[in-house]
């Protein structure tokens, strides 16, 4: 049973009894008005509606069948995990409205930022103050894990965990501050890239210490950020992505997967450029664990989105 299920326990325990002695009545859901998402390319909508996975295409009646448009993508088919969570609160993202006529949230999450861009992306958010009505969606910490991995020599292993447990430290400290500012804030740990692709190609035969140090980075990394987290359960809801990643992994019958070792995309279809037309073959968005050698496919974005909104929805935020 982990801590943020026991806060929330006695929290509602709390609450309800608080209920009782004013005469009955309900908590009121938690239902936000604005939505904001923070990261890397996990997490991030390009202005022009592409995502750093799978992209879908806009669908169109041909002969009373629906069918692909080769020449139009469609942003808010193969959603990523952010798109998830808003849309099941009927919020939309300024870039990728679907069929809103205004925007409710912001993607203010970049590809290539670290837990050092944290701050910046928090200051450039839009419009009024943070309040108790803004959902806020924090996913950092995959660039920090490769930038680690690359400075790895060989004889440097101790050195790069304790930098992994730094930046840890540094993202739960900068989400504590940003969750006493008002928003409710729903954080998902680093995915285990130890299985992705990208670090299985790493290891030489018969020696698996290179993806072993990128899974113990990302424990590091997630570990020492969970750890800082303010545990009450009201501010601040924690996803363990990592975790999900793992079972999907070994359990991959059981999701649906049909493959979790390889990339979808060919290799010439850069992210975010790849869409369902440029899978290698017998690929699927929805059948394959990984979009490319590092970044998760719709699939796996979809399993990340759904536990996403659970928390949102759980959480006595």
């Amino acid at each position: 049973m982990r801590p943020t299920f026991l806060a929330r326990l006695a929290t509602a325990l709390v609450a309800g009894a608080l209920v009782a002695a004013c005469g009955g009545g309900q908590l009121e859901p938690f239902a936000p008005t604005r939505v904001l998402a923070f990261g890397d390319e996990l997490s991030t909508i390009e202005a022009d509606g592409r995502k750093y996975s799978i992209n879908g295409f806009k669908q169109v009646t041909v002969n009373g069948t629906a069918t692909d448009d080769l020449t139009t993508l469609d942003c808010t088919r193969l959603p990523i995990w952010i798109q998830t969570v808003a849309a099941s609160f009927s919020l939309a993202f300024d870039r990728c409205l679907g069929t809103a006529t205004a925007a409710t949230g912001q993607v203010l999450a970049r590809p290539a930022q670290k837990v050092a861009d944290f701050a910046a992306q928090v200051a450039a958010v839009q419009g009024a103050p943070f309040g108790e009505k803004d959902l806020a969606l924090v996913m950092f910490g995959l660039n920090d894990i490769l930038e680690l991995y690359g400075r790895y020599t060989g004889a440097n292993r101790d050195t790069l965990i304790a930098e992994a447990r730094t930046r840890g430290a540094a993202l739960g400290g900068q989400v504590n501050a940003l969750a006493r500012r008002g928003p409710a804030v729903v954080l998902l740990t680093v995915p285990d890239i130890g299985l992705s692709p990208f670090a299985l190609a790493q290891n030489t035969a018969g020696d698996t210490s290179r993806s072993k140090l990128i899974s113990d980075l990302v424990a590091t990394f997630n570990n020492r950020m969970s750890v800082e987290l303010i545990n009450d359960g009201r501010l601040i809801g924690l996803v363990f992505a990592d975790i999900e990643v793992q079972n999907n992994v070994k359990f991959k019958e059981n999701f649906g997967l049909t493959n979790v070792t390889q990339a979808a995309c060919q290799t010439s279809a850069v992210l975010p450029a790849c869409t369902t037309a440029s899978l290698v073959t017998g690929a699927g968005a929805t059948t394959w664990l990984w979009a490319d050698s590092l970044l998760l496919s719709p699939a796996g974005q979809a399993r990340l989105g759904l536990l996403a909104e659970s928390r949102a929805r759980n959480n006595p935020f």
